[in-house]
């Protein structure tokens, strides 16, 4: 029976273990992680706008510092008065660009039809995308919500399987757990 050197696992997959954190985080609560992140990037913003403006009044007004920075504050705190935007947006680029497929597809698949070639997997694929495009332009929140709930249990899958690689793939020789044994 191997000894399970837990503290080196675990410094040796912090990478594995925030990413089933972050993951779970997601998967249960989609919502809140929109609002972390959304904090987060606001208040990068605000940080940047403040470092610029500092920037640019020191040693005399310089004007290329004071406008960016002026708009990365005021950015940073819409951000933070509208935390669900990034969410909604990043929704709606989704939509677009789940249309834009789609709509590509139905193009690719009605010339497979015209040259006689085998058309109806892509068209069904290309109405689905089509469908999906439209629900999210017209919901972007509710959309992204299971979007980001499925990539929060895709985090939670990868990071898993890559502590059970870490696990699998390293035999120690007893008592020493940084000498690892080929013969087992």
């Amino acid at each position: 029976m191997k000894k399970i050197d837990w503290r080196s696992l675990l410094k040796d997959q912090t990478g594995a273990v925030l990413m089933i954190l972050c993951g779970a985080v997601l998967a249960i609560s989609p919502d809140s992680a929109s609002v972390l992140l959304s904090g987060a990037a606001g208040w990068l913003l605000i940080a940047a706008g403040v470092a610029l403006l500092v920037m640019g009044f020191v040693g005399g007004v310089q004007m290329g510092a004071i406008v960016p920075g002026a708009v990365l504050l005021l950015a940073g705190a819409w951000l933070h008065r509208h935390p669900m935007m990034i969410a909604s947006v990043l929704g709606l680029i989704l939509g677009i660009v789940a249309f834009r497929q789609g709509w590509q597809g139905a193009k690719e698949s009605s010339r497979v039809k015209r040259s006689g070639g085998f058309w109806i997997p892509g068209a069904v694929l290309s109405v689905l995308e089509l469908i999906v495009g439209v629900r999210l332009i017209f919901s972007p929140l509710s959309a992204s919500r299971w979007v980001l709930t499925i990539a929060g249990i895709l985090m939670v899958l990868c990071g898993a399987a890559d502590l059970a690689a870490h696990y699998r793939g390293r035999k120690y020789i007893r008592g020493d757990s940084r000498i690892i044994d080929a013969d087992e």
